[in-house]
């Protein structure tokens, strides 16, 4: 009997690649949003920093108009590019569930050949033990076969 050779081994394969890149593609999503994750939180401690500074410089006897609008300004720029940062950070997280469904599909393509071919492979093994099995016999019938000629031919001689 040949020995077992899957039919879909470079179906599996691809799949196996397609998988992979699954894989890589969460982790770049994911990674892009660790970093829009850490862009707000710098931005969180500027505009904390901009609102003490604001509250001393009210402290103070001599407050400067200019540098409290620019300071409100800066935190008025700040605060919307945090909101532009958490839609891109929403949009991310989209992204990232569509690539994870992606990847789940994957991953259940490449199981479900995983178990054809684990069947077909238990398949090849209990036909090669059928086989083998059937070529013990036929051997066994061969040698009974044999003895008894052999004896048969035996008790002819001895009978003359």
């Amino acid at each position: 009997m040949p020995p077992f050779r899957f039919r879909f081994d470079s179906l599996m394969d691809l799949r196996g690649r397609e998988r992979d890149e699954a894989g890589a593609e969460v982790g770049k999503a994911l990674e892009a949003i660790q970093r829009i994750n850490e862009q707000i939180q710098e931005i969180d401690t500027q505009r904390e920093s901009i609102r003490t500074a604001q509250a001393q410089t009210l402290q103070q006897a001599s407050v400067s108009v200019d540098q409290m609008l620019h300071q409100g300004r800066y935190d008025v720029q700040l605060h919307a590019d945090q909101i532009s940062l958490q839609q891109t950070l929403g949009q991310l997280n989209q992204e990232l569930e569509r690539r994870r469904e992606k990847l789940v599909s994957a991953e259940a393509e490449v199981k479900r050949l995983e178990r054809l071919r684990e069947t077909q492979l238990a398949e090849h093994r209990s036909m090669e033990a059928k086989q083998e099995q059937a070529e013990a016999d036929d051997l066994t019938s061969a040698r009974v076969l044999m003895r008894r000629r052999a004896m048969a031919a035996q008790s002819k001689e001895t009978r003359r």
